[in-house]
């Protein structure tokens, strides 16, 4: 598999994300290799916090949570997911879908990393590539966050009686913008989103990864494999994770903003099917857009805090 490397001198003047680089090696799936970035900050002792991104971000949108959870001895590992940040990027869009995605965070975490005992926080598509990572580990896992994020399913017993999905005609749109503007700068686009004006310094570190239009594929693919019909693998497979997902009895928070336009009420997707979700309310943080870690840091702190700390009770 042919991939883009982002050189490490884009990297030299990142905005607030002055962490190390780490890096574990995950099958392509094709009989090679590729390098997944992780930033890994906060005593190795600590209890263990794993955070997964979704699209277009990498692992600094977290750049305001890790030094928080470091603080306060928490070990915080976050991954940049194939083809995003820091990691490899392979160069075909047909690379990239979210089996593989679920792969290479499975390998990545459990098996490289052997992570156990942890606390995950999901956000956008990293809610279901790391729900579905989760449904087959559950016993290495102490708790979920999910943010701004969905799991959207389809029985695969039930035939398909209209193919387009109620109310994707935007997203139909969007992808087709997608497919011919192969120098999509999402970095804008996450910007306008936001509600607080974003510095240009965060602007310019989100797009540092990517020097060449090349680099954007997988970023660019994600949009692809929106769910707008009803046959998109994804659904079933999702479906599936859920299944397994309802023997998922620890504790569940769903931490979303009150001005998200793209999934408001994920939640109701796995709330109340998952039972680790039944005894926690959905926290609804006011003046937050989708990117609610743009506009909101502290506020999510503070809940993300306040909820490991009741875990200790």
């Amino acid at each position: 598999m042919e991939f883009n490397r982002s050189p490490d001198s884009c990297f030299d003047n990142l905005a607030d994300y002055p962490f190390a680089p780490n890096y574990v090696e995950v099958d392509d799936q094709e009989g090679g290799k590729l390098r997944m970035h992780y930033v890994d900050e906060g005593p190795k002792d600590g209890t263990l916090v794993v955070m997964l991104h979704g699209n277009p971000t990498w692992s600094y949108m977290w750049r305001k949570l890790i030094p928080v959870l470091a603080e306060n001895g928490y070990r915080a590992i976050a991954i940049d997911h194939i083809g995003a940040g820091r990691s490899d990027k392979p160069t075909k869009m047909i690379d990239y879908t979210i089996a593989r995605h679920e792969a290479w965070v499975k390998q990545a975490l459990f098996e490289e990393l052997g992570v156990k005992d942890a606390h995950f926080i999901l956000h956008d598509w990293g809610g279901i590539t790391g729900l579905r990572a989760i449904a087959d580990n559950q016993d290495k896992v102490s708790s979920i966050i999910m943010s701004n994020t969905g799991l959207a399913g389809r029985n695969p017993d039930k035939p398909i009686k209209k193919m387009a999905r109620k109310g994707a005609g935007f997203l139909r749109a969007f992808q087709l913008w997608i497919r011919v503007n192969k120098g999509w700068k999402f970095w804008k686009t996450i910007s306008k989103i936001t509600l607080s004006d974003m510095p240009e310094a965060d602007i310019e570190s989100y797009a540092a990864p990517y020097p060449h239009r090349s680099y954007l594929t997988g970023i660019r693919q994600f949009t692809q494999m929106l769910p707008t019909r009803n046959d998109n693998p994804m659904l079933t497979e999702n479906w599936q994770a859920l299944q397994k997902l309802k023997n998922f009895e620890k504790p569940f928070l769903n931490l979303f903003s009150d001005k998200d336009k793209i999934a408001p009420k994920g939640y109701k997707s796995v709330r109340p099917a998952i039972p680790g979700t039944r005894d926690y309310e959905p926290i609804i943080l006011k003046g937050g857009s989708h990117f609610l870690l743009e506009d909101i840091p502290q506020d999510y702190a503070r809940e993300v805090l306040k909820f490991y700390e009741s875990l200790k009770a």
